[in-house]
């Protein structure tokens, strides 16, 4: 019977950490050569090279350093989390036909929080925004709608988290964080952008937590205080449609 030598399993985690380091790099742009790529990252030319080949031949990447096949797979799955995604369209597009600003649905991924859907604003300004972009958790209305119903120690700690990856400074929610699980919506203006603003509303999924924050977000001129009331009242109401939709399966 083989055995594992000893050592192996921290190669196997290192081998790990640097094929990470790899699709990160592809990620942020693609690379002219692989010589670039390995002095972008200070790694050995053969090692990114062998990694590059077995992750084309695993069909992650394309020869071309491009997305793969089954990337393509693994972050259409991780999107569509709680079906959220496949049932928010309809949702976004009601949002975006009554205040023609960029609609969008956010779930929370450990200190950040990520884009799972989006529709563009009809407004000739405004929020441009991809799915798949991750934000820090602790700033804007998405954030705080995330964050509001947890647990005070696990509010804090991703608070911590999420400042000490994103360098951006907590802004305490105006009336605190009962204010906006009592009134059921947050606001931010100027928090992540100086000339942006947003309106969230949370989701709830059917064990009762919330499940995602949706989104409105565009100029902060356009936020008037009558004009956010509004929005809030809508949101709210298509959060509970939302929500029912994943607590249903529909």
């Amino acid at each position: 019977m083989s055995t594992m030598r000893t050592g192996d399993g921290a190669e196997s985690v290192a081998v790990l950490a640097k094929t990470f380091q790899v699709l990160d790099a592809l990620a942020a742009g693609r690379p002219e050569s692989v010589s670039q790529l390995a002095s972008r990252l200070a790694m050995p030319r053969t090692t990114v090279h062998r990694i590059l080949q077995t992750l084309a031949a695993q069909e992650v990447i394309t020869a071309s350093f491009q997305p793969g096949p089954k990337l393509i797979h693994w972050a259409l799955a991780a999107l569509n989390v709680g079906g959220i995604r496949a049932a928010s369209g309809p949702v976004l597009h009601r949002l975006v036909e009554a205040f023609g600003e960029t609609a969008s649905v956010f779930v929370r991924s450990g200190p950040t929080r990520t884009c799972v859907a989006r529709q563009e604003g009809t407004e000739e300004i405004r929020h441009n925004l991809s799915v798949g972009m991750s934000i820090p958790l602790h700033v804007g209305s998405g954030g705080r709608i995330l964050l509001a119903w947890l647990a005070p120690e696990e509010r804090e700690q991703l608070i911590r988290e999420s400042r000490s990856v994103s360098g951006a400074p907590a802004v305490e929610p105006q009336g605190g964080w009962q204010a906006i699980r009592e009134g059921g919506w947050a606001i931010s203006r100027g928090e992540r952008d100086p000339v942006l603003a947003s309106i969230s509303a949370p989701v709830f999924g059917p064990d009762g937590h919330v499940a995602a924050a949706l989104s409105l977000s565009g100029p902060l001129m356009r936020f008037t205080a009558e004009r956010a009331s509004d929005m809030a009242a809508r949101l709210k109401a298509e959060a509970r449609i939302l929500g029912a939709q994943i607590e249903g399966g529909e």
